[in-house]
C-alpha cells in the first residue's frame, strides 16, 4: 500500500480549463444508469505513456547488454571473441532483465510519476544482475565482470534517465491541461464539496473531475452542491459512471457510514474497469512523510507520527534563519536607505512602524516594518472596523484610506516587510512560518488555531504564497496548520522560491 498526502489535491488551473465544464454532460444533469458491468479501457494518454516506457526499457536493456559485451572484449574482460554461446547468454540476460522489469510492473499507470516507479526500476535491475551472478557461481559465464561493471551502472542510469524524460513530457502536457487522469469523486455532499474545493485551490494539475457520485443519494436540488459536475446516484452506478465519464480514478471522499464494507463493495465494483480507487480521508494537515502504511492480518493500517516542535531539524532551521537574514540585511542595506528616503519624502512620521505581535508559544515581541500608513493609523482603525473586508479575524480593507502613496507601492511588492529580517536575526521570527498575529486576533483563536503558535511566525509562509488576504480564515488556518505540523528544510526552500514569484506577481497584497 502506498499513499501521497498533499496540503491540497491538484486539479487543472483556472486559466487552462473551466472546472465547471470539464466533463461533457451539463453540471445539473442527473444521469440515471443501470447496474451492468461495462469494461473501460485505460485512457489513451496512459496507454501511450506505458508503451513509451516499455519500449524505452527494452532499448536500454539491449544497449546496456551490448555495451557490457563490447567493453568486455575491448578491455579483455571477455577472454575470447563472442561466439554463439556468448550471444545466447546475452540474449537470455536481455530477456531476464526485461521480464524482471515487467514482473515488478515498473511501466504501469499506477506508478507513473511516483517515487515507487524508480524504486521498482532499481530493484528489478538488481534482481536481474543478482540472478546473473548467482548462475555464474555454478556455471562460469565469460565476461560476467563486464556485465556488473558496465551494464549495471549504465543500465540503471539510462533507465532512470528514460523515466525522467517521459515524466517531463507528461508534466509538460499536464501543465497545459493535457494527459490528466479523469476522476470521479464518491461521497456525501459536504465531503464531495470539500475535496472538489481543495482540487480547485491547488496550484499544480493532477486530476480533471469528470463527475461526482453521491453515496447517500442525489440531493433534492442541484443548488445543494457547489461542485458543478455531473451527478450520479449511489454506489451501484459507479461502474457505468466510469464508462460514461471515461474516468481513470475513483476518489472516495470522507469516511463512509458503514466504513470498511462500503470501501470493499466499491473496490469490487471497480474490478470490471481499469479505474484505480483512491481514499481521500480528511487528513489534509498530515504530510505523507509522517505516514506509514502497514497491514495486520489483512487489516490495512495507517500509522501517523506525531508532529515535533523541537529537536535537531529546528536547530537547522534557526541556523538557516541567522545566515539568510544576516546576509540579506547586509545586501539590502542600500535598498533600505532608498525606501527610508522615499517614506520620509512622502509623508511626515517615523520611517519604521513597530507593533506588538504574538510569537512562539504566545510570547510577545515588537515586529518592525516600513511605515506604509499615516501616523494616526492605529487611532483611525476604530472608525474603519465597520468596513472590514478581511476574513472575520484579520482586518483588511482593499482601499484603506490610511495607506500612503509610497506605502501602497511598498505593500504591493511586500517591501514593507523587509525590516522583519532583523526580527528573524534576533530570533523573534523565522524566514518561513505562519503570519505573526496581533493579540486581538489571538484572543479569537480556538484550540485548533492556537496550534499556529507552536512554531515561530515567519516573514513568508504558506499564507503568503497561497493567496494572502484573498484567503478565507478557515483556508488560512488550514495552510498554516499543515506547515506547522509538517515542517521540513526542503519545504522551507520551496516556499522561499515560491515567494519570489508572489513578490513579482502579487496576489492578495493590499
Amino acid at each position: 500500500m502506498s499513499g501521497t498526502i498533499r496540503s491540497g489535491l491538484p486539479l487543472i488551473p483556472v486559466h487552462t480549463l473551466d472546472l465547471r465544464s470539464a466533463a461533457a454532460p451539463h453540471a445539473s444533469e442527473r444521469i440515471d444508469v443501470g447496474h451492468g458491468p461495462r469494461k473501460v479501457a485505460p485512457a489513451s494518454w496512459a496507454r501511450r505513456q506505458v508503451r513509451a516506457r516499455r519500449l524505452t526499457d527494452f532499448v536500454v536493456v539491449i544497449l546496456a547488454t551490448t555495451a557490457s559485451v563490447g567493453v568486455g572484449v575491448w578491455t579483455h574482460l571477455v577472454t575470447a571473441p563472442p561466439g554463439a554461446t556468448e550471444v545466447a547468454v546475452a540474449g537470455l540476460f536481455v530477456a531476464t532483465w526485461f521480464v524482471a522489469l515487467r514482473a515488478r510492473r515498473t511501466p504501469e499507470l499506477r506508478t507513473i510519476g511516483q517515487g515507487a516507479e524508480r524504486r521498482r526500476l532499481v530493484v528489478s535491475t538488481l534482481v536481474a544482475f543478482g540472478l546473473l551472478a548467482g548462475v555464474n557461481g555454478f556455471v562460469h559465464i565469460d565476461g560476467v565482470r563486464a556485465y556488473l561493471l558496465v551494464g549495471l551502472p549504465a543500465g540503471l542510469l539510462l533507465l532512470i534517465a528514460g523515466r525522467t524524460f517521459w515524466q517531463r513530457r507528461l508534466n509538460a502536457d499536464r501543465s497545459v491541461g493535457l494527459s490528466l487522469p479523469r476522476a470521479l469523486i464518491v461521497g456525501s455532499g459536504p465531503d464531495i464539496d470539500f475535496v472538489a474545493e481543495q482540487f480547485a485551490r491547488a496550484a499544480a494539475p493532477k486530476y480533471v473531475v469528470a463527475g461526482v457520485i453521491f453515496s447517500d443519494g442525489l440531493p433534492e436540488s442541484d443548488a445543494t452542491t457547489s461542485t458543478g459536475f455531473p451527478a450520479f446516484d449511489g454506489i451501484n452506478a459507479v461502474t457505468d459512471a466510469i464508462a460514461i465519464a471515461n474516468a481513470d480514478v475513483v476518489i472516495l471522499a470522507g469516511h463512509p457510514g458503514d466504513g470498511g464494507e462500503f470501501v470493499r463493495t466499491l473496490s469490487w465494483r471497480l474490478e470490471s474497469s481499469h479505474a484505480e480507487l483512491v481514499l481521500a480521508w480528511c487528513l489534509d494537515s498530515v504530510d505523507g512523510s509522517r505516514m506509514r502504511f502497514d497491514t495486520a492480518n489483512g487489516l490495512p493500517m495507517t500509522h501517523v507520527a506525531s508532529p515535533t516542535f523541537s529537536g535537531g531539524k529546528h536547530s537547522v532551521k534557526r541556523a538557516m534563519d541567522v545566515v539568510l537574514s544576516g546576509a540579506a540585511l547586509l545586501v539590502l542595506a542600500p535598498l533600505f536607505a532608498v525606501i527610508a528616503a522615499l517614506i520620509r519624502r512622502d509623508s511626515r512620521g517615523p520611517i519604521f512602524f513597530r507593533q506588538d505581535r504574538v510569537g512562539l508559544d504566545g510570547s510577545h515581541f515588537t515586529m518592525i516594518k516600513f511605515r506604509t500608513m499615516v501616523p494616526t493609523a492605529e487611532a483611525d482603525l476604530v472608525a474603519l472596523m465597520a468596513h472590514d473586508e478581511g476574513n472575520g479575524v484579520m482586518f483588511k480593507l482593499r482601499a484603506d484610506p490610511r495607506v500612503t502613496r509610497i506605502g501602497a507601492k511598498l505593500r504591493r511588492f511586500s517591501l514593507d516587510e523587509l525590516p522583519q529580517l532583523w526580527n528573524i536575526f534576533v530570533g523573534d521570527m523565522s524566514v518561513v512560518g505562519p503570519r505573526p498575529p496581533l493579540a486581538r486576533e489571538v484572543a479569537q483563536y480556538d484550540d485548533r488555531a492556537h496550534r499556529r503558535l507552536n512554531i515561530k511566525p515567519g516573514l513568508t509562509g504558506a499564507w503568503q504564497v497561497g493567496g494572502r488576504s484573498d484567503l478565507s480564515w478557515e483556508e488560512s488556518i488550514r495552510l498554516d496548520l499543515h506547515y506547522v505540523e509538517n515542517w521540513s528544510v526542503l519545504g522551507d526552500v520551496r516556499i522561499i522560491l515560491r515567494t519570489v514569484g508572489v513578490v513579482v506577481r502579487p496576489v492578495g497584497a493590499y
